[in-house]
This record gives C-alpha cells, sequence and structure tokens, in this order.
C-alpha cells in the first residue's frame, strides 16, 4: 500500500498597524468603510427579501445587479465582499434568531487579486476607485510574511488607528514521526487535562472555570430581568457581556492550544484528542453536553489543530469511550462506572484523578491508530 501525505499551505493570519494617513488618505478610508457597512446592510435586506437559507449562488444572483447599481462608488470585487460578509452575518443570525442583523463592525474587505504589497506598503483601492499606497509597521519577527503569496485583505479602525490584517500562505511541514503521544481529555471540573501514557506529563488546565461560572450566573439574573421586563437596557449588558465573554474565552484557547503544542514539541509527541462527532447523541450524552456546553471547545481544538499544524506536531482524533471507566495501568474496565471525582480500579488497586485518567488512556489508544501520521482530516467535530 502507498500512502501518499500531500502538503498544502496554511493560510495564517497577521495584523499591521498602518501609519497615520494624511488628511486626505484618512478621508478616504473613513468614506470607504462607511460605504462598505451600509452595502453589507443592503445585502442583509436582500437575503430577508430571498426568503431561503443565503447560498453565494442564490444571493448573488438575486441581488448583485441591484446592489452593484447602487454602489457603484465601490470596487466590484468590494461590493462581492459585503456580500459574503453579508451571508455570514444572516446565517450566524439564524442559529441565534435574536434582534434583526445590522453590520455594525469598522471595517472593508479586500480580495487578494485587488491588493498589492510592496515592502512596508500596501496598496487598495477605495471609494470612487481611489488606489492609495499605505505605509505599514512592520516588526521585525513578521517581515517574511510579506515575502509570501498574501490572500485576502481587510482594513479595521479602531479608535482613530487603522490596522490590516493579512492573510498569508505559510508552508505545512511534514509532521515527525512521534515518539509518544500527548492525551487531551475534555474535562467536568477543567476546560482540559492532558497526560502521556507513562504519567510524565500531567498537566490542568481549569484556572478560568470559576470566572465562566460567575459569567453564567450573571448572565442568568439579566435574563430573568430581561424576560419580566423589570430593567432598561438589559439585554445590552447581555450582549456586550457576551462578546467580552466570547474574546477572553478565545484568548484562554489561545494560551492553552500554544502551551500544549510547545509541549508536546518539546518532548517530541504527538497529540491525541477526543474525537467528538456525535457526542451530543452519545450513549451518555447528558454529560458530554454538560462537558461541550461549559466552555468554547470547538475554538480550542480547532487552535490545537492549527497550531500542531504550523509546527509539524502530528495530531490524531481517537474514541473516547470508556477511556474514564478504564484503567489506564492495567486496562481494566469497571462495568458499573466510576462515582466522583476519583478513579479507583477494583482489580490492581490504582488510583488516580478521573480526568487524568482519561487522558492517559487517550493518549494510549493513539498507538493503536496505524499509519501514526493519520492526518488531521480524521477529526470528526
Amino acid at each position: 500500500m502507498v500512502v501518499v501525505i500531500i502538503m498544502c499551505g496554511i493560510k495564517l493570519t497577521q495584523t499591521f498597524k498602518l501609519m497615520k494617513p494624511n488628511k486626505r488618505k484618512r478621508e478616504l478610508l473613513d468614506a470607504t468603510i462607511e460605504r462598505f457597512k451600509e452595502c453589507v446592510n443592503a445585502w442583509i435586506s436582500e437575503i430577508e427579501q430571498l426568503g431561503e437559507y443565503p447560498t453565494r449562488k442564490n444571493v448573488h444572483s438575486f441581488a448583485y445587479k441591484k446592489i452593484r447599481e447602487q454602489f457603484k462608488d465601490l470596487h466590484s470585487n468590494v461590493v462581492q465582499e459585503a456580500m459574503n460578509r453579508a451571508i455570514e452575518v444572516y446565517r450566524a443570525w439564524l442559529k441565534t434568531k435574536g434582534q434583526k442583523p445590522v453590520f455594525t463592525a469598522d471595517v472593508v474587505s479586500f480580495k487578494n487579486v485587488d491588493v498589492k504589497i510592496d515592502r512596508h506598503f500596501i496598496n487598495v483601492p477605495l471609494i470612487n476607485k481611489e488606489r492609495v499606497w499605505l505605509p505599514m509597521h512592520v516588526p521585525k519577527k513578521l517581515r517574511k510574511f510579506l515575502k509570501m503569496k498574501h490572500g485576502r485583505v481587510q482594513i479595521s479602525k479602531v479608535d482613530d488607528e487603522y490596522y490590516a490584517q493579512i492573510s498569508f500562505e505559510v508552508p505545512e511541514p511534514k509532521p515527525y514521526e512521534p515518539k509518544g503521544w500527548l492525551g487531551v481529555d475534555i474535562g467536568i471540573n477543567h476546560i482540559v487535562v492532558i497526560s502521556d501514557d507513562k504519567g510524565k506529563i500531567n498537566k490542568f488546565y481549569d484556572n478560568a472555570i470559576a470566572w465562566k461560572k460567575s459569567v453564567e450566573y450573571r448572565r442568568a439574573r439579566l435574563q430573568f430581568l430581561k424576560d419580566k421586563r423589570t430593567k432598561k437596557g438589559a439585554w445590552r449588558i447581555l450582549k456586550r457581556l457576551s462578546h467580552k465573554e466570547k474574546n477572553k474565552m478565545a484568548y484562554i484557547n489561545h494560551k492553552i492550544a500554544k502551551e500544549i503544542v510547545e509541549l508536546a514539541k518539546h518532548y517530541h509527541y504527538g497529540i491525541a484528542i477526543e474525537n467528538l462527532k456525535g457526542i451530543r447523541h452519545h450513549y451518555n450524552a447528558k454529560r458530554h453536553r454538560k462537558r461541550l456546553h461549559k466552555w468554547a471547545y470547538g475554538d480550542l481544538i480547532d487552535k490545537i489543530v492549527y497550531k500542531a499544524k504550523l509546527n509539524g506536531v502530528p495530531v490524531v482524533f481517537v474514541d473516547p469511550r470508556n477511556t474514564s471507566r478504564t484503567c489506564s495501568k492495567c486496562g481494566y474496565l469497571v462495568e458499573k462506572g466510576v462515582k466522583g471525582r476519583w478513579f479507583r480500579c477494583p482489580k490492581c488497586g490504582f488510583q488516580l484523578d478521573r480526568d487524568l485518567n482519561a487522558a492517559r488512556n487517550i493518549a494510549k489508544r493513539a498507538f493503536r491508530l496505524a499509519p501514526w501520521g493519520a492526518s488531521s482530516s480524521q477529526r470528526r467535530w
């Protein structure tokens, strides 16, 4: 049997602060950003009239001519970028069915073909088809990216400062052959717990659980006030709280993923993660739903896989079934399940934290996968 590993690029987005533009360029940037917002919201209105689940094909066919006529001052590809952003916003709204979707971000997006990068300068088409060169602050560590092929570009305005978010295609290194595996278990009292099969590495990530619980309590109280109509503006506080919560979880996930990948790379280990596909309909679905709703695990696992790819660290996904009920020392399966947070093996007497025991079993199961280098496409989230 011949195993073919196709190496492809990874899209990595870097942020560059733009040098303070002169008055004319600043006016052009502000006007373009404002028109882009108007264009996105015009697309959202058309999607509502469409009355179907929005796709690029049906939305473009339904309203492109009308929107293009209305926004002649924007580059045609910028109008299409606005359409893509409107579809994203509307799809997100369909999941929650909250307030009517409105796009308010101070940003404008460009396709890669419309952007030129020359040293520390970026050239973009602004309103009325005017192209301008904008100088960027480029830290030494980011200079290498400007030599790579770039993708989409977004310019954002934050507190009267302008930033360019540029997507680059970074070559994906070939994964090394691991000496062992680092098991990652999604805990109940912890965000994640990691361990190798020999117990050489044991780490608990739970420093944000208390914060998350306090946020959930505050949200529940605000939701009660909002439902009872006893506090004006409660929904605004809820929205702001949700935004802050999401940002903080993303930051914590970034730190956890970075540390796990660096640890695996240091020991020349691979990373084994629970395969969570269909977990909500699992034989023990209630327990697993509690785990999944406690934290942004989808985002955390995406970050682990993404950072592992950048560092050539192999990642596999294993069946998590019975990992908490199996003794990681002798392999005995406790038939009646495990009560409490402490695992005790009735056969060999081995004792260990329940989540740590599961992490070691996940690491052990990774050894059974063949070939070792099963790609991250095995993931089924």
